[in-house]
């Protein structure tokens, strides 16, 4: 009893403020277990959305095409057209679509509500651009009937003399002109953001809602280095610009590998959506394989990675499967019926997005001087030799890009040139 009697007194269970604090901690323990299954629910509930994704996992359900395309159908890519193309890797295709049919994409993006991709990555990542959204054929059944249905898949055909035609996206890209932090030149190769090898025949098809040139009030229009897809180790040695003037109703097509940027002349809200083919065989006959690495730089929260990378886009391919499904349908010679159908994987996590990122950026400096090794890919291309690349501070923007010191968008930012 004495022992007993000399023993501290339990207060941790006995004594009614402890008491009270240990049933809080419990209650306080519990509230966070279910605030914490919410979230999670909710974040779960959040990544099935269109607006999270950016895309619409069900591809578009009940989009059948309406628009009548026999005009455009009729038109041809002329001979001269395409030998333009295969020589200075950029074309204006002149009146190739009626002013009506403009208008109405016009309308049909102004209805379209913003994503993810405008709302936070275009707003933290890409702040020149008023929009940026992608992939817009699984959303919007009018968009989709010009991507897939209308005649830009056989354009892409004439222009490539490609049997077979896939789509590998819809893109809406407005600016914000006299409102944006910049509007330097911004000298680039599409190469970075392609599925697929740089060697296999692709097109992107620029469609813009008023009319644009490189100079003058509207001067802020693409400008490309003629040539310049034939040679994708070097930049450009000696210029030879193309500086094309687009009207609304014209088609503005250029190779994914050709130099180019926006001119930098003017600043003003131009608005333009690029629809993106690629042939679906190789002249052999063998099918273009899928190909996105995390060999590129920037990778991660940029646009090419959310559309195309394994694991983050909805195509559930892996490098080196042949380029099909949903995600990149065929569009010419005609469309397949079994591939509009909902998309075969799940939107993309940030956890994922973030892994992909860092996989990227180890990558790009496992060589030598902290530099990629043959094979990587910078903004001007691929890496052929790393001590010919620099990674440069993109001003307004908090992206490093991966520039060859020959090039011209290495020579702007560095140097101060254009």
């Amino acid at each position: 009893l004495l022992w007993e009697s000399s023993r501290p007194a339990r207060t941790t269970l006995c004594h009614p403020t402890a008491n009270a604090m240990y049933m809080s901690a419990r209650a306080c323990g519990k509230g966070t277990a279910v605030v914490a299954l919410l979230l999670a629910v909710g974040a779960a509930l959040v990544q099935r959305t269109v607006w999270w994704a950016g895309y619409d996992l069900r591809n578009c359900p009940g989009c059948v095409p309406a628009i009548d395309w026999s005009a455009e159908v009729a038109r041809k890519v002329g001979e001269k057209e395409r030998r333009r193309y295969v020589s200075d890797g950029v074309v204006v295709l002149r009146d190739a679509l009626s002013a009506r049919k403009v208008a109405q994409l016009a309308q049909e993006c102004d209805r379209l509500s913003n994503t993810f991709m405008t709302s936070v990555l275009a707003a933290a990542v890409l702040p020149f651009y008023l929009r940026y959204e992608h992939r817009l054929d699984t959303r919007s059944a009018l968009i989709r009937d010009w991507a897939v249905h209308g005649p830009l898949g056989a354009w892409a055909a004439q222009l490539l003399s490609a049997k077979t035609v896939r789509l590998y996206n819809a893109e809406l890209i407005f600016h914000k002109g006299a409102d944006s932090p910049t509007c330097r030149p911004a000298w680039h190769r599409d190469t970075v953001a392609a599925p697929f090898s740089p060697a296999v025949r692709a097109v992107t098809f620029n469609v813009y809602l008023e009319d644009i040139s490189a100079r003058g009030p509207h001067g802020d229009g693409l400008i490309y280095e003629r040539g310049s897809h034939k040679q994708l180790h070097t930049p450009p040695s000696r210029s030879r610009l193309a500086e094309p003037s687009v009207r609304s109703g014209d088609i503005l097509a250029h190779d994914p590998n050709t130099y180019h940027t926006t001119s930098g002349n003017g600043c003003w809200r131009r608005r333009s959506l690029q629809f993106r083919y690629v042939a679906g065989a190789a002249p052999s006959g063998e099918p273009t394989a899928f190909d996105f690495g995390p060999n590129r730089l920037p990778h991660g929260p940029v646009p090419w990675t959310l559309a195309h990378a394994p694991g983050i886009a909805p195509h559930g391919l892996q490098n080196g499967d042949v380029l099909a499904g949903p995600w990149y349908p065929r569009v010419y010679p005609s469309a397949l019926a079994e591939e509009h159908v909902p998309l075969p994987g799940a939107p993309w996590s940030l956890s994922a997005l973030l892994a992909v990122a860092g996989e990227a950026e180890k990558a790009a400096r496992n060589g030598t001087g902290g530099l990629p090794q043959p094979g990587f890919f910078g903004f001007d291309g691929p890496v052929r030799r790393a001590t010919d690349w620099a990674f440069v501070k993109i001003p307004d923007a908090p992206i490093e890009m991966l520039y060859h010191r020959r090039g011209q968008g290495y020579k702007a930012i560095v140097k101060g040139g254009v």
